[in-house]
């Protein structure tokens, strides 16, 4: 079948749903299938990340940005006590300006897709639509339509969850949905490329002048306000005075990433803590073998792809407990703590680092268990079967 896939930063960011679609289409394409991706560009149709080869790029050229004004939001929110009241009252209000910035970059999205496919609808047999439930309700007049969801939404677009044709999604957004979606909603589960995340060597220590015996605490993702790394940065500040083998590895990009260097800086000129932008995606299995333990200090998280590699490479995690991270931790392969505080990451840190046989018995959990519930040709398996059940599109 001929599938459009309209995902609006899929050839922009390196988040984990753009991982989520690029490795999802990729397996899709290879059980027979054609491809093709709308996404925004820069205004001469430029973007930053190719897409896998058997995806055709239909770049939307614009002026976009998702995230307006993040970066300057965040420097204020420094200047105010991590723990105190007005900090978290910050943080609402931040979070509330940053969805609205997204919902004008969306309401955008939607219109010039309106436009360039308003006479080209009938040359797909699907449409696959990431993230966007009114988008997906006003294509499913013309074409069948599936739309997944990485995060919960209200029950105030149940109209238009209801218009399309199928709903998906998986870890908490799919629990929340379903509370008044009902059936209507279906999982769509996070793969896994088991043959690139696995056990083995890595260099990274030996780059970075670390030992076998420092204590290396790891976080991959984006630097975004809502992915906590400010809370990280923070409680590594303090983990590194008390504990001298504590060692800080990041990997990612974002809008955060000045003011995480900078949160960072006395870290950095000491060699304890090092920031990796500059990271491919083939190269992150070596950057995780290099982790004793993955952090997720999200203020919310669906479900983190970026624990599932780990995991895959045999590490345990520490997460807020939050969402996804809630159901991960019921696994045993790893630990929580209380979201948005720095003070509780850093107890529960101080009580983890010290235990390096729990550390090794809660990885085995985890790479026993991404083994046996998480890969993208089963993934690709099953939005296969919802495309062919639920829309009425042939094989």
């Amino acid at each position: 079948m001929n599938v459009l896939v309209l995902h609006s930063e899929l050839g922009v960011l390196r988040g984990g749903g753009e991982n989520f679609s690029r490795n999802l289409f990729t397996a899709f394409a290879e059980r027979g299938h054609r491809i093709a991706a709308a996404f925004v560009a820069d205004r001469r149709g430029r973007y930053p990340l190719p897409l896998p080869s058997v995806i055709r790029p239909i770049p939307i050229p614009g002026w976009w940005r998702s995230s307006l004004g993040q970066a300057t939001l965040s420097s204020v929110g420094r200047y105010l006590p991590p723990e105190g009241r007005y900090r978290k009252e910050w943080d609402r209000i931040q979070g509330a300006i940053t969805w609205r910035v997204f919902r004008w970059h969306k309401g955008r999205f939607q219109r010039r897709i309106e436009s360039k496919f308003s006479k080209r609808w009938e040359d797909f047999d699907a449409v696959y639509v990431h993230g966007d439930a009114i988008l997906a309700s006003k294509v499913a007049r013309h074409r069948p339509t599936v739309l997944f969801l990485p995060g919960p939404l209200s029950a105030e677009l149940a109209p238009e969850l209801l218009a399309t044709h199928a709903v998906c999604s998986n870890g908490d957004a799919l629990r929340q949905i379903r509370s008044f979606l009902g059936s209507h909603a279906t999982e769509l589960p996070v793969g896994l490329d088991h043959q690139v995340f696995k056990p083995g060597p890595t260099s990274i220590r030996q780059r970075l002048r670390w030992s076998d015996h420092d204590r290396v605490v790891g976080y991959v993702g984006r630097f975004h306000h809502i992915k906590g790394v400010d809370i990280l940065a923070t409680a590594f500040r303090e983990i590194s005075r008390k504990l001298p083998h504590a060692r800080l590895l990041i990997v990612g990009r974002g809008e955060e990433e000045k003011n995480l260097r900078s949160d960072l800086a006395e870290e950095i000129s000491r060699g304890v803590a090092h920031i990796g932008t500059d990271v491919d995606d083939e190269e992150l299995p070596e950057w995780y073998r290099a982790m004793d333990l993955m952090v997720m200090p999200s203020r919310y998280e669906n479900f983190s792809i970026a624990l599932l590699e780990g995991m895959a490479c045999e590490k345990p995690f520490l997460g807020s407990d939050v969402g996804g991270n809630r159901m991960m931790a019921e696994t045993g392969a790893g630990w929580l703590f209380e979201p948005g505080s720095a003070a509780s990451l850093v107890a529960r840190l101080m009580e983890i680092l010290k235990n390096g046989a729990e550390l090794k018995a809660r990885g085995k959990i985890g790479f026993d268990y991404v083994q046996n519930h998480h890969s993208w040709p089963g993934a690709a398996e099953r939005l296969e079967k919802i495309i062919i059940s639920k829309l009425g599109a042939e094989k």
